[in-house]
């Protein structure tokens, strides 16, 4: 597992990117607990759940408690589609954001003991035309939730945006795996919300900004040594074969929403 510090290493991350070509995921425009936030689904999590945040001066002993009851979504990751040793690559399409969604919502089904359907998160470019580019998690979280995104059996090239190469079928297939109901977080009170929201078996689906890219946050780490005490355990598409984990301020997602449930 490989141990990154964001505030230290950042540049190297980011350049990584840009070298590849792979910038992949524009700022948030909406703004929490909106109207416009509502209508894409999302749910104010602060707001919709206050009984579920948890107090700081507890952070320690739900993370320690998430981790020896095997709560964290990390583990029904591991469990089902995403073993330790498989690889998760997006191969150098700038399509971070579809494969953090596919995998988030991958994860939402395995916690709801649904059939493991290994999903094709490049099925989820209608949203930018087909058109090798990046995205806002917004626009991702709406595809997903009203067209879905279909199994890998209807996509011979994992990584070919010509959807008319995809085996007939594939839209209907994509409605089975839709996605159905979004927390969404504030970035003034990102740790509380996303430890909240990880304590509950929920993946997030974040993305970093100062990296423009995309990915699943599925655990947290109490490590006394590192920035806030916080590790954060990351879902990435680079071809990793077991989820990396972040340190320091930047390791703070700067955008998050918590997949809690899916349609079929």
């Amino acid at each position: 597992m490989i141990r990154i510090n964001c505030d230290k290493d950042w540049k190297t991350l980011r350049r990584k990117n840009e070298k590849a070509d792979t910038f992949g995921v524009f700022e948030r425009e909406t703004v929490y607990g909106s109207k416009d936030a509502e209508e894409y689904g999302m749910k104010p999590f602060g707001e919709a759940f206050p009984d579920k945040l948890v107090a700081e001066k507890d952070y320690k002993d739900v993370i320690n408690e998430c981790e020896e009851q095997r709560i964290f979504p990390v583990y029904h990751q591991k469990d089902t589609w995403c073993p330790v040793g498989k690889r998760y690559n997006q191969n150098g399409l700038p399509y971070c954001w579809a494969w953090g969604m596919a995998s988030t919502l991958m994860d939402c089904r395995a916690r709801e003991g649904k059939p493991i359907i290994q999903l094709a998160p490049v099925s989820l470019g209608h949203t930018v035309g087909w058109k090798s580019r990046g995205n806002y998690l917004e626009s991702a979280i709406k595809g997903a939730s009203e067209r879905g995104i279909c199994s890998s059996k209807f996509v011979p090239n994992q990584h070919s945006r010509n959807y008319k190469g995809y085996k007939d079928g594939w839209e209907d297939d994509a409605m089975k795996q839709r996605l159905g109901e979004v927390w969404d977080t504030d970035k003034r009170n990102m740790i509380q919300h996303a430890i909240s929201i990880l304590r509950c078996g929920v993946s997030l689906y974040i993305a970093y900004n100062w990296w423009s890219h995309a990915l699943a946050c599925v655990g947290v780490r109490w490590d006394e040594s590192e920035r806030n005490n916080l590790v954060w355990l990351i879902r990435n598409s680079h071809n990793e074969d077991d989820v990396i984990e972040l340190t320091g301020s930047r390791g703070v997602p700067s955008e998050a929403f918590g997949i809690r449930s899916s349609i079929s």
